[in-house]
């Protein structure tokens, strides 16, 4: 009996093994990397003019938005210390870096913007310093 146990045991062992080893070389086999697919210069020009419509309407969305502050300042609603915190939390909004996050946290996201291309290491640099100042203005101005 105990040579049953013994054999059953071994053998759902084995196959468990093999079945688990045969899916890691079928994962390895596929890949992940899967080639985008090959757009028409049609699609292509459509996804362009998408883009620059996006662009265009977030630049005058954002204009619209800083005469709105301006004026708030102007007519007295606000304060100018106000207004500048709203400018500068808008502006590093912008740039998708949270004044609440931790400095590693920032440094991160640029590495991977400077990785991705997107911005230059110098870049980079100039933006996490301004990220510093203006987070330090913004705690300086809370009670």
């Amino acid at each position: 009996m105990h040579r049953i146990h013994r054999f059953l045991a071994l053998v759902l062992v084995t196959g468990w093994a093999a079945l688990f080893l045969g899916n890691l070389a079928l994962a390895a086999s596929t890949g992940h990397e899967k080639e985008s697919p090959k757009l028409s210069p049609g699609m292509e020009q459509l996804l362009k003019d998408i883009r620059e419509l996006r662009r265009s309407r977030l630049e005058q969305l954002n204009a619209e938005i800083e005469q709105l502050i301006d004026q708030a300042a102007r007519e007295g609603r606000i304060t100018a210390a106000e207004a500048a915190r709203l400018r500068e939390w808008r502006q590093m909004r912008r740039l998708g870096l949270s004044l609440h996050a931790t400095e590693d946290e920032v440094k991160e996201r640029l590495d991977e913007a400077v990785k991705s291309g997107r911005i230059t290491k110098d870049q980079a640099k100039k933006l996490f310093k301004e990220w510093q100042a203006i987070r330090r203005s913004h705690q300086r101005g809370r009670p």
